[in-house]
Order: C-alpha cells, then sequence, then structure tokens
C-alpha cells in the first residue's frame, strides 16, 4: 500500500496542542485536513475546513474516517479509552497512518511507564496499533516531553511567572528534554512527509535539552529581576504523589511527571536517544531567546 499521505483528520483540534498541529497542517499546501469533533463540542475552527461531528460510536467514526489518509489524535489523557475504537475505526475505513495522542513522557522508556502508571494507557494504545500493523495500518508515537511554552505560562514546570517563584527538584542541575507546541505541531506535518522514515516507530524530538537551573538563569534574565526559590526533592515528590493517587486526588499525577522529568535517570532526559530533529527539518532553538518571548507573552 502506498503511503502518500494528503487527507489528514485531526481529533481534539481545540485542545492545548491541537491548534498548533492544525495551524502547521492546515498552512501546507500538500495536505487537505479536516476536523473531528464530539457532536456536542462548542469549538469553533476556520470556515475552509470540514468539521465531522461524532457520538464516538463505531459506525460514526467509520464514516468520518472514510477518504482519510491519516488520522492524527491529540484527545487528552482523560479521554485515552476511546482511542482503541479510533483505532478500529481507521483501519476499517482504510486509513493508512495513525499519531495516537501520546505526546509528553518517553512512553518508550520502562522506568519512566512505570513511575507514571496513568502513561500505561499510552503505552497500551501503542500495543494495540502493533496488532493492526498488519491490517494496513502503521503509527508513529511522538516522545516530546513537557509542552515547554505551556508549561511556563500554566506554571506546571514549577515556575510560576508572576510571582517570580521557582521550585527546584534537587540540585535543579539534573538535564530534561522538552518542546514547544508550535515545534511539536511542525513536527506531525513532517512525519507525514516521511512515512517510510517514521514507519511503526516512537520518534523522539526536542526543542532543547536544559537544566531547572538553565531555565531559572533564562527567566531571571528575561524579567530582570532574582526568583525565589523553593527546594525539594524527586523521592518527596514521588511520595507525595503516590499518596495524592491512593486517595484519588488526580492532582498526584503532576507530582509523578515532574519527578520523572526531573529525576536522575528517569527517563527525562533522552537526548542522546536518538533524537529526529533533523530528519524531520525541525528549526534549531535556544533556549533563551524561547523565554524571553514567552515572559513577554510573544507567539513563538
Amino acid at each position: 500500500m502506498s503511503e502518500d499521505i494528503k487527507n489528514v483528520i485531526i481529533i481534539g483540534a481545540g485542545g492545548n496542542l491541537g491548534p498548533h498541529v492544525l495551524s502547521a497542517l492546515d498552512s501546507d499546501p500538500h495536505f487537505t485536513v479536516s476536523i473531528l469533533s464530539r457532536q456536542e463540542s462548542t469549538s469553533t475552527f476556520p470556515p475552509h475546513l470540514k468539521v465531522h461531528k461524532t457520538d464516538y460510536t463505531l459506525p460514526s467514526l467509520v464514516s468520518a474516517f472514510k477518504g482519510q489518509d491519516a488520522v492524527v489524535s491529540t484527545i487528552s489523557a482523560t479521554e485515552n479509552h476511546v482511542q482503541h475504537t479510533v483505532i478500529d475505526a481507521a483501519v476499517q475505513a482504510g486509513v493508512k497512518r495513525f499519531i495516537p495522542a501520546d505526546f509528553g513522557s518517553n512512553t518508550a522508556n520502562p522506568k519512566t511507564v512505570a513511575l507514571v502508571p496513568i502513561l500505561k494507557g499510552k503505552t497500551d494504545v501503542t500495543d494495540y496499533l502493533k496488532t493492526k500493523e498488519s491490517e494496513g495500518l502503521s503509527w508513529t508515537a511522538v516522545v516530546n516531553g513537557p509542552f515547554f511554552d505551556w508549561g511556563l505560562t500554566t506554571s506546571f514546570l514549577g515556575f510560576d511567572l508572576p510571582t517570580h517563584h521557582a521550585t527546584i527538584f534537587d540540585s535543579g542541575h539534573t538535564k530534561w528534554s522538552t518542546t514547544t507546541l508550535p515545534t511539536i505541531g511542525r513536527s506531525i506535518a513532517s512525519i507525514l512527509h516521511h512515512p517510510t522514515e517514521t514507519r511503526n516507530k516512537h520518534i523522539l524530538i526536542s526543542s532543547f535539552t536544559v537544566s531547572q537551573l538553565d531555565v531559572l538563569h533564562a527567566l531571571e534574565s528575561a524579567s530582570g529581576t532574582k526568583w525565589d526559590v523553593t527546594y525539594t526533592t524527586t523521592e518527596q515528590q514521588l511520595k507525595e504523589g503516590r499518596e495524592k493517587l491512593e486517595k484519588s486526588d488526580w492532582s498526584g499525577v503532576m507530582n509523578l511527571l515532574l519527578a520523572a522529568t526531573y529525576g536522575e535517570g528517569n527517563g527525562g532526559d533522552y537526548g542522546g536517544e536518538g533524537l529526529s530533529n533533523d530528519m524531520l527539518g525541525l528549526p534549531k532553538e535556544e533556549l533563551q531567546p524561547v523565554v524571553d518571548k514567552v515572559v513577554k507573552g510573544e507567539k513563538l
């Protein structure tokens, strides 16, 4: 089967990552882009894009996927369970390539997955995709680390822009890989331009590999002020995260994700594991200019 990919449908185009994937694909004249949206969704999209409404039943999904070459899923982790049905529909509709909502921590690293149990949902999806290879559906899972720009503006990464306060894990010197949302969007378009090189595998990308102290110094430079710092430990955050989850407090997932990102040897630094940035033609990025734009609220 030829894997020339032109018709692409995006799931979750109204979320955090979805708009950047949509922008990258829609601005590329090679692709014809459409959107899959829940029937009750109030998200709006450019009028030239076809929006397929779905109730996520198999017939509804198969109908939306007919004629599509690729499905790109950017749904949230809380909706991960629907991806098995989505994959079944993609197979029935003759879709060639499926990109699951794997974006984030290195799910190709067993230690990372063991530290953050919710990631098992993502590995279950890629395992299921592997069983569909013989039925003509190929896949690509993208590992990009934390969403860097989003992580700064939401304080997810432990840096609070309004109060100039940072929470540093351990010594703060441990390196970790991270990617900006626009670069992740560009990577999806490039993956679909390189179907052979990206077939049935995890693709690792990164805007840069840095330490928490690197980010802190860049933020102090961008803001022109000294930041307050609180120190914690990876072990403390793992303990707190596990205790929260035992009480069904899902905020514990954040503790575990950051411990996996910032903890030495936990899989957060995958920069030496074979990045695909060059093969995909991704732009070179440097920490300080990106931080400067984030602090000023400028578009990357």
